[in-house]
């Protein structure tokens, strides 16, 4: 297992931005939940995450029912450190996957709030959108409410499709 797969992952999951729909946010907001690298119940929701990939870019291709605040959580590496960053306005074409950070960083310096970049598929750990008010996606949040306070999690599975 290489050194950055066995530090520390640090998963920031910015909760405000769930709640105003994945807007663009200033460093103060950011919320950190971190978890140690190899968690099951993570690298589990990670696993299904990836392979439910192709139902979130049907979805995007070819919105239907009102969804919207597309967004996916990639993996973004900087020497030994992993931090995970979401991203938001999505395009795809050219066989290209671009997006912009929407997080500030807290350990990797290669990436800031609001760089443009390209999101290889292997790097992709999660995806979300908002479908009729409720948030469709977003499985690595699940593993993550085991660290937050118990009001937290309600508010949070009030606003998931599938808060199981």
């Amino acid at each position: 297992m290489s050194r950055a797969l066995q530090t520390t992952i640090v998963v920031v999951t910015v909760l405000l931005t769930l709640v105003t729909g994945c807007s663009k946010q200033d460093k103060d907001k950011d919320k950190v939940v971190s978890v140690q690298s190899g968690d099951p119940d993570m690298a589990a929701a990670i696993a299904e995450a990836r392979r439910t990939l192709p139902e979130f870019w049907k979805v995007f291709d070819k919105r239907e029912r009102g969804e919207s605040d597309f967004a996916m959580k990639v993996k973004i590496t900087d020497g030994d450190i992993v931090e995970y960053f979401w991203l938001i306005d999505l395009e795809r074409g050219g066989g290209k996957t671009m997006g912009t950070i929407n997080n500030t960083p807290n350990g990797v310096t290669n990436v800031k709030l609001g760089d443009r970049i390209e999101i290889p598929e292997v790097d992709i750990a999660d995806w979300l959108y908002f479908r009729e008010g409720k948030m469709v996606g977003n499985r690595t949040l699940k593993p993550l409410f085991k660290e937050m306070p118990a009001e937290e999690v309600a508010r949070l599975k009030e606003m998931m499709a599938d808060p199981s």
